[in-house]
């Protein structure tokens, strides 16, 4: 490979580097209220390179490419006023698959349901008891 195409694949490497940090994956803390949010990123990228081959000058040319994305994956909550761990809470923002929303939704009502059982078998308890 000639040194111009080390060069510019040299470079876009540079610049990927300076694209990928820790303030590109942790945005900056909004405050709203009694809480600081802060957004939490996921970062992905790919790169490609080619080549060539023949003569210098006659030779067949070389090629590359690279992209990438930053998605939104969580949010971290910091209450105000609300000491140690009690006073966080990270809310995922990425789309639950089917486990967790059965979890999710139906967890509530059963542990709902399993309180009122509970409770109707304990007052007949009590009145068999009078």
């Amino acid at each position: 490979m000639s040194e111009e195409p080390k060069e510019v694949i040299k470079s876009m490497w540079e610049e990927f580097r300076k694209t990928i940090t820790v303030e590109t994956a942790i945005g900056k803390p909004i405050e709203i209220e009694d809480k600081t949010l802060i957004p939490i990123f996921g970062i992905g990228f790919g790169a490609g390179g080619g080549g060539g081959k023949g003569k210098e000058k006659e030779g067949q040319g070389y090629g590359f490419g690279g992209g990438g994305g930053i998605s939104p994956v969580a949010l971290v909550a910091v209450f105000k006023g609300i000491p140690g761990p009690e006073g966080l809470k990270v809310l995922s923002l990425k789309p639950s698959g089917a486990i967790e929303k059965i979890v999710g939704e139906a967890l509530p009502v059963v542990m709902e349901k399993i309180k009122e059982m509970k409770g109707e078998k304990e007052g007949k308890e009590a009145e068999e008891k009078t």
